[in-house]
């Protein structure tokens, strides 16, 4: 079950031949630095700080626990937990023990996780203790087996098993397997689940370890679901590459993050936008010291280039912004030297191996400086859907997995987001990309977070709906956002036509993007689709 039937011998044997792949899991890399920096601290988290050494020691005895309590090769374990040491030994012991970790946000309430069930047919699920262990137990109906994170002891009782007893080799995935499985965003309805392979997810964490400079004197910190895109990425694929030590926040707010950078030595850290919003708008932030950060990560969705600067202003960092899908993995990012320019505004270049084409709507490669369709492929790319076939097929039917974004590459091969092409608003004919309109109104004194969708119109076709959480007590208008796009040099038809002022924007179930399919359905269900010419249009 675990073979990705999209990796061909000659696949593999390329990408081993590049020097993009190895046989190794991210496990090895434990291993490596236990043996090499023993009482070297690899992991703060709310339970517990641990040694390299002692976090292999925890690790193997989690991975001959499950094989004590009967688990199969390739049998799926439930994983759904906020950051723990706890839960990220387990997930490093299914490598050992060859149990397919399923890696499911904390957010995904009964309808996803319903899903989840039957798709993957999981023995077991681990849920965090307490209430809202409870509370998402009910979701998983007969799955069998239930572990317990957040438990003094761990998800096994002391002495559950011989301290002699040892993990078996034999009892490991293959090179080139996938050990977990992950979630597609879910804003398109049902998600689809991927086979999250080691060897691709490592190969980009080699990446991110030469464009970041990382090394043993690091200390990353995991803002986020460690589960998540850019966090899974760097804090665990990448830092053990680097002998970096983590730290896992279970719950983020900006006073515990300083706090944290302040008593651990936090040198870079993950991020989504609503965090970093959240930490810029802290009163106290300008009093803590945060001088040991020199990066901060934001993945999700794009920051809007005037909070991008403000972020490296008055943290004292480098922002690194980096572009994938679930889907396809790790597709470009920006480094530590990059410009400032395209720190603030861009994705960087593709990572290493990596081939882009930009297309048209039938498929024809368009020339540099053109914006199109994104499609990529390389080292990089993750398995194909679980238990799907046809849509791992119909994904990759030309080789090239084509993304849900508009882009263009430039002359010095840098990589430029302009939307998502289902987002794409056609107005009497015009395309008009919500990303700009997003970012331009995003620097709006009174605007603390925006997103931009198509309203149906029949004369029109779409016309531009701006929904706004305003910033403090702010009460924007819709002149006033009009006249602000206006002096800004943007053109008339990509003005808002209505704008709907909310208190937060609705995510999807995995917490990291806006769902503007939620946001349309507000639109449909308030019956007034109505729009109105801006009051600045001539």
């Amino acid at each position: 079950m675990a073979r990705v039937a999209r990796y061909t011998d000659d696949l593999i044997e390329a990408y081993v031949a590049g020097g993009h792949w190895t046989p190794a899991y991210a496990v090895d890399f434990w291993r490596e630095n236990a043996s090499r920096h023993p009482e070297r601290q690899a992991v703060w988290a709310p339970d517990g700080c641990f040694t390299w050494l002692e976090s292999i020691q925890v690790i193997d005895h989690y991975a001959a626990a499950l094989h004590a309590d009967g688990w199969q090769r390739d049998e799926v374990l439930v994983l759904q937990a906020p950051n723990s040491a706890q839960l990220l030994f387990l997930r490093l012991a299914c490598e050992l023990a060859g149990v397919i970790s399923a890696l499911v946000p904390i957010t995904f309430a009964r309808a996803e996780v319903e899903s989840l069930v039957a798709s993957l047919r999981p023995r077991g699920v681990a849920l965090p203790v307490g209430p809202r262990g409870e509370s998402l137990r009910g979701h998983y109906g007969d799955v069998p087996l239930h572990y317990t994170l957040g438990q003094p002891g761990g998800p096994w009782p002391v002495g559950h098993l011989d301290a002699t007893q040892r993990v078996s080799s034999a009892w490991r995935f293959a090179p080139y397997e996938y050990a977990s499985v992950t979630t597609t965003s879910g804003t398109t309805g049902a998600p689809r689940w991927v086979e999250h392979a080691a060897c691709a997810r490592l190969s980009a964490g080699r990446q991110y370890v030469k464009r970041l400079r990382l090394d043993a004197d690091d200390v990353i910190c995991a803002c986020t679901s460690i589960f998540s895109g850019n966090c899974d990425l760097l804090a665990y694929h990448a830092a053990p590459q680097a002998g970096s030590r983590i730290v896992l926040l279970d719950a983020f707010t900006p006073e515990t993050f300083c706090d944290l950078v302040e008593s651990q030595g936090i040198t870079g850290a993950v991020f989504v936008p609503t965090l970093l919003h959240r930490l810029l708008d802290w009163s106290e932030l300008s009093t803590r010291r945060l001088s040991s950060l020199r990066f901060v990560t934001s993945f999700g969705a794009r920051l809007a280039p005037e909070v991008a600067e403000q972020v490296e202003q008055r943290l004292g960092v480098r922002l690194i912004q980096g572009y994938g899908a679930s889907e396809y993995g790790a597709l470009a990012s920006t480094g530590y030297d990059d410009p400032l320019e395209v720190r603030l505004r861009g994705v960087g270049r593709p990572l290493e191996g990596t081939e882009v084409e930009i297309r048209d709507a039938q498929g024809q490669c368009l020339p540099v400086g053109s914006t199109g369709r994104i499609h990529a492929r390389g080292p990089h790319c993750v398995g194909g859907f679980v238990h799907d076939e046809e849509a791992t097929q119909t994904a990759w039917s030309t080789s090239f997995l084509a993304m849900g974004d508009l882009g263009r590459l430039d002359e010095q091969g840098y990589l430029w987001l302009e939307g998502r092409a289902r987002d794409i608003i056609i107005r009497g004919g015009q395309n008009i990309a919500p990303l700009e309109i997003e970012g331009a109104l995003l620097g709006h004194p009174a605007v603390k977070d925006i997103a931009v969708v198509g309203v149906p119109d029949p004369e029109m076709g779409e016309r531009v709906c701006a929904f706004v959480v305003p910033a403090n007590d702010a009460q924007p208008t819709l002149d006033e956002l009009c006249s602000f796009m206006v002096k800004r040099g943007f053109a008339k038809f990509k003005l808002p036509e209505r704008h709907v002022l909310i208190d937060a924007l609705p995510m999807n179930p995995a917490g990291t993007k806006v769902n503007k399919r939620a946001l349309q359905a507000l639109l449909q269900a308030d019956g007034d689709l109505s729009t109105h010419p801006p009051p600045c249009e001539e």
